[in-house]
């Protein structure tokens, strides 16, 4: 090695921006509002995910607090309209799904009241005789955000997760329509982007024996 060079297989700096990625939840959210040049930091990271085809399948929607607010209405009516018909509630007491529907409406200004953005995260399908598989823009995707978790590891204040959403009302027309989605697009969700104490403690833990399975072959 030349003299003052890190050998060539010494750890990669790459490694600690890693393992600084962590899923942080509602109940260690600050009422502090997140500078929108950080939210556009977390797209600019999205945007170098890789892809296949002429054009990434990724397509964000970023809500702020008032947009937020109405995507959390319109779930509210989805359900309202719909919950005898829904996985969820089907066949289920309407008393069940009231207390369920006080619960979710009171997170509004509860559970996501002190949130910055809630960022949709949509598959926009390719169109045409020759496009990819929907399972390699499906993972585009998830690439992508897992882009913006990685970059949202760098600001120790920044407090970010990906929520799958209310199953019914995120694959509903009515969000098709809210978010302007094509025919064949598909919502996976929404990207939590809050605040938090940037001392935060990180109380996750990796072992190889528990949360890594890899085999090797000569």
């Amino acid at each position: 090695d030349r003299e003052g060079e890190p050998p060539a297989d010494a750890p990669s700096p790459l490694l600690p921006c890693i393992r600084a990625r962590r899923s942080v939840f509602a109940k260690s959210y600050v009422d502090r509002r997140v500078d929108p040049r950080a939210m556009e930091t977390l797209l600019e990271a999205a945007m170098w995910a890789p892809f296949h085809g002429p054009r990434p399948p990724w397509r964000f929607v970023v809500l702020g607090r008032e947009a937020m607010v109405d995507m959390q209405r319109l779930t509210l009516r989805f359900y309202d309209a719909n919950w005898r018909d829904t996985p969820r509630f089907g066949g289920g007491a309407e008393a069940e799904y009231l207390r369920w529907r006080e619960a979710t409406e009171g997170e509004i200004a509860g559970r996501w009241g002190p949130v910055s953005y809630m960022v949709a995260i949509v598959m926009r399908r390719q169109a045409g005789s020759k496009r990819m598989p929907e399972w390699e823009e499906a993972a585009a995707v998830a690439c992508a955000v897992q882009n913006m978790h990685l970059q949202a590891g760098a600001s120790p204040g920044l407090a970010c997760y990906w929520s799958s959403w209310h199953a019914a009302a995120r694959d509903s027309e009515d969000m098709r329509g809210f978010l302007g989605m094509g025919a064949e697009d598909r919502c996976f969700g929404f990207f939590i982007v809050a605040a938090c104490d940037p001392g935060l403690r990180d109380l996750r833990d990796r072992r190889p024996g528990t949360h890594l399975a890899a085999e090797w072959r000569d």
